[in-house]
This record gives structure tokens, sequence and C-alpha cells, in this order.
């Protein structure tokens, strides 16, 4: 007989509930692999249920603080960093008359 290894459970932040795919397993009986497939034999498959939470992959982002922001305001911020650190360093050359030795 088969197995089939599903976890399933709810998200730790918000509840929601979710099959972990990832985690999830295969398990062939000999019979099954001799015809060259998961599941076919003449037993069938077990499926066994295992209760597993852990955070889904959108509060884990959240988390994170990618969740929300989108590529269009990751390439703006970036833009504006890159903007301002090379402001600063045109007034730091400027305001101390050395040029400084670029790394």
């Amino acid at each position: 007989m088969c197995r089939l290894l599903v976890f399933s459970g709810s998200c730790t932040r918000c509840g929601d509930s979710h099959t972990w795919d990832d985690l999830s397993q295969q398990l062939s009986c000999l019979e099954a692999k001799n015809n060259g497939a998961f599941g076919e034999c003449d037993a069938g498959v077990f499926e066994e249920q295992h209760a597993f939470d852990q955070e889904c992959d959108r509060c884990a982002e959240e988390d994170e603080g990618v969740g929300d922001v989108g590529d269009d305001e990751i390439a703006a911020a970036e833009a504006a960093a890159a903007s301002s650190a090379t402001k600063r360093a045109f007034e730091d050359d400027a305001s101390s008359g050395r040029k400084k030795q670029k790394t």
C-alpha cells in the first residue's frame, strides 16, 4: 500500500488553513514502483494527515517588510537612496576642499 503524508494546519499569525505542499510526501510501495507510478497497486493509497502549524508565506513576507511593497515602490526607494548618497558625497567634497578616494 502506498502512503501519502499530508501536513496541514493553520497559520500561527492569521489563522488561515493551509496544506504545506512542500512538506507532503508520496511514498510508493514496491508494487507501485514496479508498475511505474504512485498509487498503481492493488491496495491503493493510505493518506496520513499530520497537524503542522506555521506562518504562511504571505505573513512571513509581511514580517520581513516586503509583503505589501510592489516592484515600483522598491525601484523608487532605491533611486532616492542613490540620489541622496551622491548628493551627500558632493556636499562633503565641496565643504572639505579635498577629494576623497573612491573605493
